[in-house]
């Protein structure tokens, strides 16, 4: 991904990036977009869109509309909307989403559960 591109999702500027140096520990909720860049360990419960970045670690339980993975999680996801593993994107968790797109390269290893609402 480009630079120029890389604070982006779907044509939309991402609201909020937490830097390479950042890591934190706790429980995270926010309403629009959020990039992760660094580490967090924790739980993460979103209304918005949350891109784990190429060299973040997340160790957490995550909740959000849509959740797009170049880095790694380690923990349950469940997305209302969708869930993006890029082809840099490791998970070793399971999986809940409306739509899932998994792409060559990916590391993941847990169990896929497409749903019918955002339960």
């Amino acid at each position: 991904m480009s630079n120029l591109l890389e604070n982006y999702y779907n044509n939309t500027k991402i609201k909020t990036i937490l830097g390479k140096t950042t890591s934190f520990n706790g429980r995270l909720s926010f309403k629009d977009s959020l990039k992760i860049n660094g580490a967090f360990i924790g739980e993460i419960n979103a209304d918005g869109v949350l891109v784990v970045g190429e060299d973040a670690v997340v160790q957490a339980n995550v909740e959000a509309d849509t959740v797009v993975v170049l880095g790694t999680i380690k923990g349950d996801v469940h997305a209302k909307s969708k869930v993006e593993m890029e082809p840099t994107g490791r998970v070793y968790g399971n999986v809940r989403a409306r739509k899932i797109k998994i792409s060559d390269g990916v590391i993941f290893n847990g169990r896929c559960e497409i749903i019918r609402d955002a339960k």
